[in-house]
């Protein structure tokens, strides 16, 4: 896959480095063949992970980002990807950002002025209520009046 992945690079005129071989993942584990007595017959069994590192410096974002879903389209069964993108950014970035802010606020007005209350409720509720309807007690005094009946009765015999 890595050599399929340099060729595209190279087709597509990308400036790419590699393939660099990294550490293999390998995990073995042991399964018993039988589930009742026969436990010296067992199966082992082990998967390699095989892993490499493709660089793309320097390309042109639309470029990398087609190459990518060509990858991604021709894969191999079995086969993974994991793709890393980093784009950068004119130092002006700021300044376009705070122009946008303006926009962005107007645009979630509604969505946050709905924020930590019911949407079915067309008021907010004063904390109190909420309080007093989840029946918040004070310390020692049991929480359920099925407890507090179960203490009642205890006492009075």
């Amino acid at each position: 896959m890595a050599d399929f992945a340099m060729r595209a690079a190279y087709y597509l005129k990308l400036p790419a480095s590699g393939p660099v071989p990294l550490p293999q993942k390998v995990e073995r584990w042991t399964v018993i063949r039988s589930n009742f007595i026969h436990k010296k017959s067992q199966e082992n069994f082990e998967r390699k992970t095989l892993r490499r590192l493709v660089q793309i410096q320097d390309g042109h974002p639309e470029t990398i980002q087609i190459w990518l879903a060509y990858i991604r389209k021709h894969a191999f069964y079995g086969v993974g990807m994991k793709a890393n993108v980093w784009e950068h950014e004119s130092l002006d970035v700021a300044k376009e950002m705070d122009k946008s802010m303006a926009d962005l606020e107007t645009s979630l007005q509604s969505k946050l002025s709905i924020f930590g209350r019911n949407r079915s409720s067309k008021k907010p509720t004063p904390i109190t209520e909420i309080l007093e309807k989840q029946k918040y007690r004070q310390m020692g005094v049991p929480l359920t009046e099925v407890r507090e009946k179960a203490r009642s009765k205890d006492e009075a015999s």
